[in-house]
């Protein structure tokens, strides 16, 4: 079981090879791909921000529902206040520790290419694209 950041969800909306090779690797597979909660706000907020905007919402919600969502929970909650005080002297970032936490509760590989940021998170699997 995979997630994906949404630097990986950026490159699929813009065809990136890379990224396209590696989503057609886990469909191939038989891996249901994950995004957080988080990534699902991102992407809207980017949406809601857009010129077009009716098009990029119908776009966001065209992407995304290709993916299970994973959510706060009571789990991740617990893993985002412990590791947001062990790692409170090294700049992740709110958003980012969420990601990172819901991944951790749910034993799910990080699929990001911002792996060094992410492999600061104890137990998180990271890897890269």
């Amino acid at each position: 079981m995979v997630c994906v950041d949404t630097d990986f969800l950026v490159a699929l909306e813009r065809s990136d090879k890379n990224a396209l090779e590696k989503m057609q690797e886990f469909v191939s597979g038989g891996d249901i791909v994950y995004v957080t909660a988080v990534t699902v706000a991102e992407f809207y907020r980017g949406a809601y921000g857009s010129k077009d905007r009716t098009k990029a919402l119908n776009d966001v919600k065209g992407l995304l529902d290709r993916f299970a969502i994973l959510n706060l929970d009571y789990e991740s909650g617990k893993i985002w206040g412990e590791m947001a005080k062990l790692l409170k002297s090294v700049t992740i970032g709110d958003r980012d520790l969420f990601i990172a936490s819901m991944a951790l509760s749910n034993k799910q590989v990080l699929i990001t290419k911002n792996k060094k940021h992410f492999e600061r998170v104890p137990g998180l699997q990271v890897e890269g694209w």
